[in-house]
């Protein structure tokens, strides 16, 4: 065999191997990553509601995070009742810390409310509470996709 031969075949079992490696290590930094979300209703108009959620990001790994604005989805009953704007904005979370990202702003019209209100209304007036899903979707350092569903009482 060529000696080139056998160099190339070295230098791909080595990039092979950096590479799983590194992805694993990512793999393993979404498992351990942890969303906190708490959803509120931030302002009640004539135009609809404003709900406000409150994501805090939780790095519970020795390597620093680069993650992007979270796009939430919100459900009631399993069907889409809301969704949050996505922006192309990244938040550094340090190793062994936290942080709270900026509030997330999401619209509710009435007439959009008007096929989900009423069932909503019944399940509150019934348990003095309403169980909504949130699904947050991000992704870590550019590269690694994060989905992390909650359920939540509102």
């Amino acid at each position: 065999m060529n000696p080139a031969n056998k160099v190339s075949i070295g230098l791909a079992v080595a990039a092979l191997t950096i590479g799983t490696v590194y992805v694993l290590k990512m793999k393993r930094l979404a498992e351990e990553l942890e969303t906190v979300t708490k959803v509120n209703v931030h302002k009640i108009t004539l135009a609809g509601i404003e709900l406000r959620v409150d994501v805090l990001m939780k790095n519970p790994s020795g390597g620093s995070l680069k993650v992007k604005f979270p796009f939430v989805k919100m459900f009631y009953n399993k069907s889409v009742f809301a969704t949050s704007e996505v922006r192309d904005q990244d938040y550094t979370i340090p190793s062994f810390g936290q942080k709270q990202l900026d509030p997330i702003y999401v619209s509710l019209p009435f007439f959009q409310l008007a096929t989900t209100a009423p069932e909503m209304l019944k399940d509150y007036r019934k348990n003095r509470t309403i169980e909504i899903m949130t699904r947050t979707v991000t992704t870590i350092n550019n590269k690694i996709p994060y989905t992390k569903v909650e359920s939540m009482k509102l």
